[in-house]
């Protein structure tokens, strides 16, 4: 693969690069956006829970399967068709859903727009892993995965003055995903060649790291439920405008977790991973049944700080789980342990909304939390008793902790090209510090 700085120079090759994490970040205010507009016009129209929840299984059905089968689109059409003909989908759909309000034609809509999300992410993140400069890619993974998060913490706010129930906020996601390309047509760099990663399977990854296995499934149940569906949750304590309030909740689930990433991966470079990841799991888990028992009494600051805490624990630990693959992946097979244990996180995500909505069809909004609590309690056990089954791995043996996103296989290749390139430099004067952007 011939890489920006063999081609270009160094200038080109940060524009090129800076170009495509806008594009995505512009596609995660749009995704951010979608999370408040669809749950609360479902709301309105008077849809129950459980329909809520299906369809959005629907799009995460369709998110797995594009993750899956984009890299061999992009082979076939090339990175710019394929980015067009992905946000081109995702727009027209977003458009399309304030069409009917018939649970199957949403689930169709969803699912496609889910197909198109992922593909353009795969199309984007291998852009990425290509264009960066070798010096510095680990800084630009973490400077991507940081901006990533901040987009869809900001797309809520760009909706947050829409009614439910309306078109305005359906333009406005579609307006954000068709605004997605404008970046992508700042870069001058040829294409780069298409993702080549093959998931292990799931029976693959548990024979050598069950835990990653266990962690990643209940991280895409919880987080694909939670943030899905929060907007559901809220109308039991918002006051004034609703989508104001979805908008701030998510705000504080976010931000928690990009404030915690890091430490938490820092810890888990230094003690057992399945500590770590049982001390969040716990946190979280804490965090989530206090949201669930009290959200109609405790006053909405106090309930930001909680999701905040919340955020902190359930939104940090995927990163945790996938190191603990890594350090367990045969010599030169830890990006394809990745990529399986993205896929297992995808089906997670689509079992988790259906399984909250259905707690939530009983006992209300506050089943969402009752049902995270649960999981996450759940898993805080299943890691303390796999400790005590399996020796951790020693503190020499372990891979540095990267952070990790759940979006495509093709972020996980430019983890691995960062942690390749980490060991290459050793600690000559050219090493670039990924430390500093951090600070």
């Amino acid at each position: 693969m011939t890489r920006s700085t063999e081609s270009g120079s160094g200038t080109d090759s940060y524009r090129n690069v800076a170009a495509i994490v806008i594009a995505l970040a512009i596609l995660q205010m749009a995704t951010g956006a979608l999370s408040v507009v669809g749950p609360l016009t479902l709301v309105s129209q008077g849809a129950a829970p459980l329909k809520i929840g299906a369809i959005v299984s629907a799009y995460a059905l369709g998110f797995m399967l594009g993750a899956r089968l984009a890299p061999r689109e992009i082979m076939q059409i090339g990175h710019i068709r394929a980015i067009a003909g992905f946000a081109a989908a995702a727009s027209l759909g977003a458009a399309a859903l304030y069409v009917s309000g018939a649970m199957a034609w949403w689930m169709l809509v969803q699912f496609i727009i889910g197909v198109s999300v992922a593909g353009f992410l795969a199309s984007g993140e291998s852009w990425i892993a290509d264009a960066a400069p070798s010096q510095s890619r680990g800084a630009i993974l973490g400077f991507y995965l940081v901006t990533s998060k901040l987009g869809f913490m900001a797309g809520p706010f760009l909706v947050a003055g829409a009614p439910a129930g309306t078109a305005t906020g359906f333009l406005i996601v579609a307006a954000l995903l068709t605004a997605s390309l404008i970046p992508v047509c700042a870069t001058r760099r040829a294409e780069p060649a298409a993702p080549t990663t093959k998931p292990f399977s799931p029976l693959k990854i548990w024979s050598i790291a069950p835990s990653a296995i266990i962690a990643a499934l209940i991280s895409g149940m919880v987080s694909g439920a939670v943030l899905q569906l929060y907007a559901v949750y809220i109308q039991d304590f918002a006051s004034g405008s609703v989508t104001q309030t979805a908008a701030l909740f998510n705000a504080a689930m976010i931000g928690g977790s990009v404030i915690a990433t890091w430490p938490a991966g820092m810890l888990s470079d230094r003690i057992d991973r399945r500590l770590v990841i049982a001390g969040l799991a716990l946190t979280s888990g804490a965090a989530a049944l206090v949201m669930a028992l009290f959200s109609g009494v405790l006053p909405r600051t106090a309930i930001f700080a909680i999701a905040a805490i919340w955020g902190a624990g359930a939104l940090s630990y995927y990163g945790v789980a996938v190191a603990h693959a890594a350090d367990r992946a045969p010599d030169g097979q830890a990006t394809s342990m990745m990529s399986g244990i993205l896929m297992v996180w995808a089906l997670g995500s689509m079992i988790g909304p259906l399984a909250a909505s259905t707690v939530m069809s009983f006992i209300g909004p506050a089943g969402l939390f009752l049902f995270a609590a649960t999981a996450l309690f759940s898993l805080t056990g299943l890691m303390l008793v796999r400790r005590t089954g399996t020796a951790p791995v020693r503190d020499e043996d372990k891979s540095d902790f990267e952070p990790t996103a759940t979006t495509s296989v093709s972020v996980v290749e430019l983890t691995d090209h960062a942690e390749e390139e980490s060991e290459w430099s050793g600690s000559g004067e050219d090493e670039f510090d990924d430390a500093s952007w951090r600070d």
